[in-house]
């Protein structure tokens, strides 16, 4: 009797005092559980477990965190996760320092949008300097990419559908103008040296393909077609200059190219057809060069080349003929000037000279 009484006795007094278990730290991190939910991951475990084992530093004939972190997860990882990992250890910041020093990452492999691209670009942007020699490069995939959100320029104007590039020295790269397309437009105030190249641009919902603006901005394309776009394919505005090689500015609603106040616009290899009003409006002193045996300006339901107000547009393509880089267009209007604008051509490859084509207008 006595002794079922002590041994009640102290299975009350050890319940009485017992205290919280506390667990040693997890090796993990503190959020850590050692389960999952997810059922792809747990499917692939349960598939392997027979051939699980223990990684042995000592007697594998792999280096497993070289080969396995650095070339099997780590390009996994998109940019978020990445910086998350960041300051977890040593070997992870030298991670993001690599990354950091390819200028360089992917829509949508390790960032899901153009516009969640631009938002980190312009976060990078603050991290290190970009150049012009050494831009921040972002890749888009084959496929189509939607720009969501609007552009305000410095007006004031609202421009839809239209991604706000935040920073200088940044290119936006695709595989191809047949293999990447942008939905949306591209909006440059007073940023310098940004790229845009190997993709077709579309707004049939905004203004402009590519809006550039300011006397601090500039913008140079590269294989990129711009079309059908409900108002003109590229604005280039208020001293801003822009560069375009083997560029194609078609069926836009209203004109190809508008370049307009105090501005250089130099096209080289491009061709502007079939857009709703002009080929190529330049305005309020603005230059426009043409270079390029490829130039071709065709089938605009107005002008081909229409220069007014002091603008200026320089043809630098001697080895073809007026009517053979102009023609088709409508009210038989190749090329029109108006108010102390002018049309000039190089006529002679020997000579640089320029010879006023069409009459300056008064």
């Amino acid at each position: 009797m006595s002794k079922r009484t002590r041994t009640t006795t102290d299975v009350s007094s050890s319940k009485g005092s017992k205290k919280p278990r506390t667990l040693p730290p997890s090796p993990h991190g503190p959020f850590w559980n050692g389960t999952t939910i997810d059922p792809e991951i747990i499917t692939v475990l349960v598939n392997n477990r027979d051939e699980a084992f223990h990684y042995d530093v000592e007697t594998s004939r792999l280096d497993l965190v070289q080969e396995i972190w650095e070339h099997e997860i780590i390009p996994f990882l998109n940019v978020k996760e990445l910086a998350m990992l960041r300051p977890t250890c040593r070997w992870c910041e030298e991670q993001w320092q690599e990354f950091l020093k390819r200028n360089t990452f992917h829509v949508p492999e390790q960032v899901p949008t153009i516009n969640e691209a631009m938002r980190i670009g312009f976060n990078l942007a603050k991290q290190k300097d970009y150049l012009k020699e050494k831009p921040l490069v972002v890749v888009l995939s084959e496929g189509e990419h939607v720009v969501e959100g609007n552009f305000t320029d410095s007006n004031g104007n609202v421009r839809e559908n239209t991604l706000d590039t935040t920073c200088s020295n940044i290119s936006f790269v695709g595989q191809s103008k047949d293999k990447t397309t942008v939905h949306g437009g591209f909006g440059v105030s007073n940023k310098k040296n940004v790229t845009v190249k190997s993709l077709t641009l579309t707004n049939p919902n905004g203004k402009y393909g590519l809006y550039v603006e300011g006397e601090e901005a500039s913008v140079e394309m590269m294989g990129v077609s711009v079309r059908e776009c409900s108002n003109s394919g590229l604005v280039v505005y208020s001293s801003a200059s822009v560069k375009a090689t083997q560029c194609e500015f078609s069926e836009n609603g209203d004109t190809g190219v508008y370049m307009f106040g105090g501005l250089e616009g130099i096209f080289t290899d491009c061709s502007f057809h079939h857009n709703g009003w002009h080929g190529v409006l330049a305005q309020d002193f603005a230059l426009v060069e043409l270079r390029g045996e490829q130039t071709e300006i065709h089938h605009n339901n107005q002008s081909g080349l229409f220069a007014c107000h002091n603008a200026t547009i320089n043809i630098y393509i001697p080895s073809r003929s007026i009517t053979t880089l102009v023609h088709d267009n409508q009210e038989e209007r190749d090329l029109k000037t108006f108010n102390r604008a002018k049309i000039q051509s190089q006529l002679s490859s020997s000579s640089l000279e320029l010879t006023v084509i069409h009459p300056v207008a008064e």
